[in-house]
């Protein structure tokens, strides 16, 4: 059987295997190179194919015997297939999978005034379908254009902004190129960045009441039409969105907040051993790194100290994925650690009486009453969680 890959620069945020392997059992690898190499690489026989990443989506135009008509149209290929003959076949599924992507999300482009950021291969296909769908205008902001990010903001009332840089991606996590509350006509942001599953322009998008999304759903839906291409074989819509959902479930980390004592650490070793998954706990991390107790390190450093460490531990460990992830009671007093779970989380509130919180070696919670502190965060609790677990329940 032949095997396929994708070929790129850095592909250390790819969660291309695991898609592939989901839609079909060849197998497929990640394939980093220079660009002095793209022939060699493209040419060897050893491989029925290749998807292809940022930077050479149309370097890799000219190494192909033949292109679509779609993927010459739109002058980026992301998908190339050797025939039986050994000729080298170059198609644009990106398109397909940005259509999928806007469909998800119910963002339409027509009428509108639409800035993409990044002037690359992907940026060429994300023009194309924005035009093919009636965009009243598609401007291309770029480092070195026209439209930079000096001048940017004159276009502030831009109604869809689509990000195609890799500004904010894996392990660049909590960059944006823009700032989105400076386009107060905007109504839809799209980054094609999936790794993290949320940007942080993503996510001041949401913070505006902005519908916004990252570009998973593009990526698992280009996957699909790839695969066709490699396989022969048509694949079911079913397929493509039981995929997209496990793929989300597999990779978001599962994270735990609540107040001190509510059976966080606990409720999370339980999760992370029934899905075979790593569990971190942050307050453990933090007494690992410091060689100390939560309550020495109050004690002697102060919470100031502390919640300075704790964020940077957020930072450390929620960059990763597929953990299931306990936090402390207090993680919700810094706003900034919002930005830091929900870019790769899916967020659990762990709820438990008031009554029943164990308080022992809690410097807060021993500090001033449960009532006050609760009061204090009950609504960041909610607003930064997705859904809670009610754990009023007495275990064994």
């Amino acid at each position: 059987m032949r095997k396929f890959g994708l070929i790129g620069k850095k592909l250390g945020h790819s969660y291309s295997p695991l898609i592939h392997g989901k839609f079909a059992d060849y197998e497929y690898e990640l394939i980093e190179t220079e660009e002095d190499n793209l022939m060699t690489l493209i040419e060897s026989e050893e491989y029925g194919g290749f998807n292809v990443t940022i930077p050479y989506k149309k370097t890799v135009m000219d190494l192909c015997d033949e292109v679509s008509e779609r993927a010459r149209n739109i002058g980026s290929i992301n998908t190339v297939v050797r025939s039986r003959d050994g000729k080298l076949k170059g198609y644009n599924t990106d398109y397909d999978g940005f259509i999928y992507l806007l469909e998800k999300t119910g963002i339409s482009p027509e009428g509108k005034k639409c800035l993409v950021l990044g002037s690359g291969g992907a940026s060429l296909t994300v023009q194309a379908v924005l035009r093919d769908l009636g965009a009243s205008q598609v401007l291309v902001v770029s480092r070195s254009g026209e439209i930079n990010y000096e001048n940017v903001y004159e276009h502030d009332d831009a109604q869809i902004i689509i990000n195609t840089t890799p500004v904010g991606m894996y392990p660049e996590n909590g960059k944006t190129p823009v700032t989105v509350s400076r386009f107060p006509k905007c109504e839809g942001v799209l980054d094609l960045i999936y790794n993290p599953n949320r940007t942080k322009l993503v996510l001041d998008a949401m913070d505006l009441g902005i519908h916004a999304s990252g570009g998973l759903e593009m990526l698992v839906a280009q996957a699909k039409v790839a695969c066709e291409l490699f396989t022969g074989f048509d694949i079911e819509e079913e397929v493509l969105e039981n995929v997209l959902d496990e793929v989300r479930r597999e990779t978001l980390n599962a994270i735990l907040i609540g107040m001190p004592g509510a059976g966080k650490t606990t409720l999370g070793a339980e999760m992370a051993e029934r899905q075979g998954r790593e569990f971190v706990d942050i307050d453990e991390e933090i007494e690992a790194q410091e060689g100390m107790s939560i309550p020495e390190i109050f004690a002697s450093k102060g919470e100031a100290y502390f919640r300075k460490i704790e964020t940077e531990m957020l930072e450390k460990v929620c960059i990763r994925n597929g953990l299931v992830i306990a936090t402390g009671g207090g993680v919700v007093k810094n706003r900034k650690n919002y930005y830091i779970i929900r870019q790769n989380g899916t967020v659990i509130w762990v709820k438990r009486n008031l009554d029943k919180l164990a308080t022992d070696g809690r410097p807060v919670s021993m500090s001033m009453p449960l009532e006050q502190i609760y009061e204090e965060r009950k609504e960041a609790y909610k607003s930064w969680s997705d859904y809670f677990i009610n754990n009023n329940e007495e275990r064994d």
